[in-house]
């Protein structure tokens, strides 16, 4: 088992010191901006409503207004209470809803009752006791608010109601003091970004005679700086979750539209950070519209998915592979199969991060095969844990360890996040044709420090697409290391979509898959110590799908290989 030594027990403490002093600042800043600083000018007129990219539905409104609110996966029955007045059911539901993004389904309705229950709702979160703490105030949820504003002005805003001009624009000020005195201090890197994005909107979208003092908070550098820190040069995100880089993309087009509604500019790294991930978005999605499940990504937002691609997708050229994000791909007719072969992404961008290293994700026919469990939301901390352990991914684990220190004491990850420490680091990978079809080899040492070994993958497919055949070997990474002892006991695991059935063959010797298509695939391995087990699949929602798993097991000897195929048959 991986632990902490005792110096970097000693850092941790510095970390989270560090994070708290953070915490206090932010309070300060807070307790400033809020209950003290007279403005001496606000905004007085939005110049351009920002466009929403995010899908709107008229009938979350109706249900908004009958007191059902669906935020985050997850539907609430408050009845005729406020919702910032009841116990929310988790985090991640209570910050969509201070988010204010579900005003988009309130203008997609347009109705003259539900318009006012969306100003009452706004009007019960401005002068709601908890509109002081700093949870109301988090840097991410704080700039997605200021978009929100910015982008509903015109439905929000009654001169003879509580909503006068006033009130509003005296709420999109504060908004943008906080993130302009937060911005150093955001808790998780990641946030940084989203702060930046929503100082630009402001700068775009406000009077020139309010937007005129920020000029030396240089907004726009602090979007090129985030943009060239988070954003790798084949598109991907630096924490290497698909699912955020989708977010990203539903802020970055409506604010280059920004720009060229009003003839500005666009920014350069704003332009070269939309045209590198576009492409590379494309090549996250299997043949089937879904995100590959790896390091977080979940249900694919297919409808949020297909509005970016209309409004920047056109002459895309997606890439092959994806090598500075970390995934490689073989390609064979009607079969896929993704490696992740990429490095544990720095502590502060991986605390969505998974521990699965060379997990692989076969997909043929139109269908998928073999996948990875997915991503549980972080509420449901048990299974987000769970399915960022190595286990939950297919590829091959130790002694049911992960290759890493996924989960942190309590007072720790709550002033540092979910981060992900004693991580793999990148290695050389080998992709190419070879006489018998595509071939790719990788290593990773995540396991070098807790058992001393190198886990290698090479994955071959054949030029019809109708043979995986794949290598696992563990080695020493010191020669001249003696085996442990006892021997340390390994599991390379397969995890099968739900919709595939699964049968074992009368001999025992392999295991039987049959696709929806009615496809059929044998699986075989040199070792006979191979089993179907049961297994969960969070791919597709909140819900968790009960699925089958195969499992080869066995214990490393000086020198460790198994051979196992997928064969169409």
């Amino acid at each position: 088992m991986i632990h902490f030594s005792f110096s970097e027990k000693i850092k941790l403490v510095y970390l989270a010191l560090t994070y708290y002093i953070r915490h206090i600042k932010q309070n300060i800043a807070l307790f400033y901006i809020l209950r003290w600083r007279k403005a001496k000018t606000l905004p007085k007129a939005i110049i351009h409503q920002p466009d929403d990219f995010h899908i709107s539905d008229p009938t979350i409104a109706e249900d908004i207004y009958d007191g059902h609110i669906s935020l985050a996966g997850l539907s609430f029955n408050i009845g005729a209470n406020s919702p910032f007045q009841v116990v929310p059911p988790n985090q991640d539901w209570y910050e969509k809803l201070i988010s204010f993004g579900w005003l988009r389904h309130f203008k997609a309705l347009d109705s003259p009752i539900a318009l006012l229950q969306a100003k009452a709702l706004f009007i019960d979160w401005l002068y709601n006791k908890k509109f002081y703490n700093r949870k109301n105030w988090r840097a991410a949820v704080t700039a997605k608010r200021l978009i929100a504003l910015l982008s509903y002005h015109s439905i929000m805003v009654d001169e003879d109601g509580e909503i006068s001009s006033q009130v509003y624009f005296k709420a999109i000020d504060r908004h943008i003091q906080i993130l302009i005195r937060t911005y150093k201090h955001a808790k998780y890197s990641q946030d940084k970004l989203d702060v930046a994005i929503a100082l630009c909107f402001a700068q775009n979208c406000l009077d020139t005679n309010y937007t005129n003092r920020y000029i030396d908070n240089h907004f726009e550098t602090m979007l090129a700086d985030q943009l060239s820190q988070q954003i790798l040069p084949d598109g991907g995100h630096i924490s290497r979750n698909p699912d955020v880089l989708l977010e990203i993309m539903l802020n970055l087009i409506p604010l280059k539209s920004s720009y060229t509604a009003q003839k500005l500019p666009v920014p350069v790294a704003l332009q070269n950070a939309i045209d590198r991930i576009i492409p590379v978005l494309h090549f996250f999605c299997h043949p089937d519209g879904n995100f590959i499940q790896f390091n977080g990504a979940g249900p694919t937002d297919w409808a949020a998915f297909l509005s970016v691609f209309d409004a920047e997708g056109e002459g895309l050229n997606p890439p092959t592979q994806a090598p500075h994000s970390g995934y490689y791909r073989l390609y064979a007719p009607n079969l896929q199969v993704t490696i992740d072969a990429g490095a544990t992404p720095e502590p502060q961008y991986s605390t969505s991060a998974h521990a699965g290293p060379l997990a692989i994700e076969i997909f043929t026919g139109g269908q998928r095969m073999v996948v990875n469990c997915g991503a549980a939301p972080m509420h449901d901390y048990n299974w987000f844990t769970t399915t960022r352990s190595t286990a939950a991914h297919s590829t091959l684990s130790i002694a049911d360890e992960s290759t890493a220190i996924i989960k942190l004491p309590d007072w720790l990850s709550n002033l540092i996040g979910n981060q992900i420490f004693h991580g793999h680091s990148k290695r050389p990978v080998t992709i190419g044709k070879t006489p018998t079809g595509p071939k790719v080899n990788a290593s990773h040492d995540g396991y070098i420090r807790s058992f001393g070994l190198i886990h290698q993958r090479e994955i071959t497919l054949n030029e019809d697409g109708s043979l995986v055949t794949g290598v696992d070997n563990l080695s020493p990474a010191n020669p001249n290391a003696s085996p442990a002892e006892p021997p340390l006991p390994f599991d390379i695991r397969f995890h099968l979509h739900p919709n595939v059935e699964t049968q074992s063959s009368r001999d025992g010797h392999s295991i039987l898959i049959t696709l929806p298509n009615q496809d059929v695939w044998q699986f075989v391995s040199t070792f006979t110590s191979f089993r179907l087990e049961d297994s969960i699949y969070l791919g597709e929602g909140q819900e968790k799908k009960k699925t089958s798993q195969i499992i080869i097991s066995g214990t490393v000897g000086d020198y460790t290989e198994v051979k196992w195929q997928f064969r169409k048959i």
